[in-house]
């Protein structure tokens, strides 16, 4: 009989959600129901949460890097550093002859000498995540953009519409585009500004972006395995948030030490020579353009000698032999003169090494300029650490480690997360005389929402945009996530909408301030009043991507230290928020958290 209901459950639960998708849905069978009465209602279910906290995290291989330091008034002070292995081209060349050729004494080339390459700059390059939506085409950027969804917007207010200039080739975020004090529409020549300058808006920076601070960059002496040496080498090494190589003594030379203040304009490097057969003088055109990014120089010599001095040497040869040899850089940051939180585009991160050397050409030796690069692509760590945070917090650890339920949960990035248990405040109960209740009452479940406010205590800065729900056991979504995509049999636009309704973005109430963030676990409270079903415990975290569904490993703080799964994304949000919890004895609070179900029933 159960089998029965449950099949019926779920062919009604498939075709509301299907039709509320589809305006001209129509239920097909629904003669099946006629002369059928049904009841509407709702009733409210206990939840009872628990306050989790992580020893570390899995940090290598993550899709971005995160550096900087910021100080929360709960949280306390979170911190991160980066280790990364490099990467090179197999058997770089440096200037136009391998070394091989340069030193044969009777090269096949006569222009073939030896070129004498030597290091004139290295700068490590780490780019922001940025975006230049421009929704409406106009060649402004959303957020530079008075009216990002009308062309015929006027950014800067000079009389001329944002898609004219940029047709036109001025600057429509400058009413004086060349600065020579005649506005642009008045100007009959503009020429001597760049049409090919971008604007861009820069992502995943959190704190004050006007803030200064001391970059260090170090030689890495510890080889970052990628196959687990303890395990014969036939499964991937795992680094966490917590093996800091630097403070363990793996370093080398220092490599950097400056002073840098963020600038998110694009990079412009002009030509440094002028070609004297043309009229125009090279050195003053811009030949490279760069992303905003940290740019900062590094040591010459010691990239002479681990770098161009080795053309043609066996540590050259592949990436593999180039590591043994240098393996990696140690990037820190100390002395911020305020709060700073960076998620860096690591992936395409560079060493660019720039050299000359001599070029025999018609008999006459010249000095060429050009450069060579190293990647900083290779094997990644993420050194995180958390310091300082409320006592309160450890207090409902302690208490939830012992199987009581507290009243206020705290979630932030890699380290603290909710967990939550329906019904019953027992673990993976699924027999709790509540479950049993709702499986007899023959209900159609409509809806199931849960509702977790945010506590007054909060401080309204730094918190998460959403948070996310999953299994706390496996890492894996709870299954109305999925739900539409096997419904709307893969359609995108049906699917985001999915994302967009099991909820757990932010909403504010009528005063602008942070009121609570609402779940729909509908399909899983279904799937839970299957006989038999597990009662798993849901874990609450905050999401960087809510695409992104993969996990990563964690140490979690519990008398065994326990290695779990938990969501990548949660990893790379430095964010928090405190929630009201499960009502407890002497608890004033009067928002705690309920599981709502909305049903119908015959």
């Amino acid at each position: 009989m159960c089998s029965k209901l449950g099949k019926f459950f779920f062919l009604v639960c498939t075709l509301v959600l299907i039709g509320s998708c589809n305006k001209e849905f129509h239920p097909v069978g629904g003669s099946l129901f006629e002369g059928q009465q049904f009841v509407s209602g709702k009733s409210k279910f206990p939840v009872y949460t628990y306050q989790g906290q992580n020893v570390a995290v899995q940090s290598d291989g993550l899709p971005l890097a995160q550096l900087g330091k910021i100080e929360h008034p709960v949280f306390g002070i979170s911190e991160a550093n980066i280790i990364s292995a490099l990467t090179i081209l197999s058997n770089p060349r440096f200037g136009r002859f391998s070394q091989d050729l340069e030193d044969q004494e009777n090269p096949s080339d006569p222009n073939a000498i030896p070129e004498k390459e030597q290091v004139t700059e290295v700068f490590l390059e780490i780019p922001f995540f940025v975006n230049q939506r421009d929704s409406d085409n106009d060649g402004v950027i959303d957020n530079r953009d008075i009216g990002p969804e009308n062309p015929n917007s006027d950014s800067d207010g000079d009389g001329l519409s944002d898609i004219r200039e940029t047709d036109g080739g001025t600057n429509p975020l400058s009413a004086d585009s060349d600065n020579d004090g005649i506005s642009d529409f008045e100007d009959d020549d503009n020429s001597s500004y760049d049409p090919e300058n971008n604007v861009y808006e820069v992502d995943s920076i959190y704190g004050s972006p006007f803030a200064t601070f001391n970059l260090k960059v170090y030689e890495l002496t510890y080889y970052l395995n990628e196959l687990d040496p303890t395990n014969n080498f036939e499964s991937r090494e795992v680094y966490y948030t917590n093996q800091d190589l630097y403070d363990q003594g793996f370093v080398g030379e220092e490599l950097a030490n400056h002073p840098v203040t963020l600038d998110f304009e694009e990079i412009r490097i002009n030509y440094t020579e002028d070609n004297p057969e043309t009229e125009v003088d090279e050195t003053t055109r811009v030949q490279t353009r760069l992303t905003p990014r940290i740019r900062v120089p590094l040591d010459k010599d010691f990239f002479q000698k681990n770098f161009i001095d080795l053309e043609g040497s066996p540590e050259l040869e592949s990436t593999a032999s180039f590591q043994q040899h240098f393996k990696g850089l140690i990037i820190r940051t100390d002395n911020f003169s305020d709060d700073l939180y960076m998620l860096l585009d690591m992936d395409a991160a560079i060493i660019r090494v720039k050299y000359q050397y001599d070029s025999l050409t018609d008999g006459t030796v010249t000095k060429q300029n050009t450069e060579g690069e190293i990647r900083v692509n290779g094997l990644r760590l993420n050194i995180l650490k958390n310091s300082a945070f409320d006592q309160a917090i450890s207090e409902r650890v302690a208490l939830s480690n012992q199987d009581m339920p507290v009243d206020k949960i705290y979630v932030q990035g890699g380290y603290f997360q909710g967990v939550i248990r329906l019904f019953s405040p027992k673990r993976n109960d699924q027999d709790h005389p509540l479950i049993d209740q709702l499986r007899n009452n023959g209900w159609l479940i409509n809806e199931a929402t849960i509702v977790l406010y945010v506590d007054s205590s909060t401080p309204k800065d730094l918190l998460p945009d959403r948070l996310y729900l999953y299994n706390l056991d496996s890492g894996d979504p709870l299954s109305d996530y999925n739900f539409l995509r096997q419904a709307s049999g893969q359609n995108t636009s049906q699917v985001d909408e999915t994302r967009d309704r099991i909820g757990g973005v932010l909403e504010l109430d009528d005063g602008g301030s942070p009121l609570l963030y609402r779940f729909q676990i509908t399909d899983h409270v279904f799937n839970l009043l299957r006989e038999g079903a597990e009662n798993i415990e849901i874990g609450l975290v905050a999401t960087s991507n809510i695409n992104d569904i993969r996990s990563r490993q964690a140490i979690r703080e519990s008398p065994d230290q326990l290695v779990v799964e938990y969501p990548q994304a949660a990893i790379l949000n430095p964010l928090g928020v405190i929630l009201i919890g499960s009502s407890t004895s002497g608890s004033s609070q009067d928002k705690s958290v309920e599981l709502e179900i909305t049903y119908t029933q015959t």
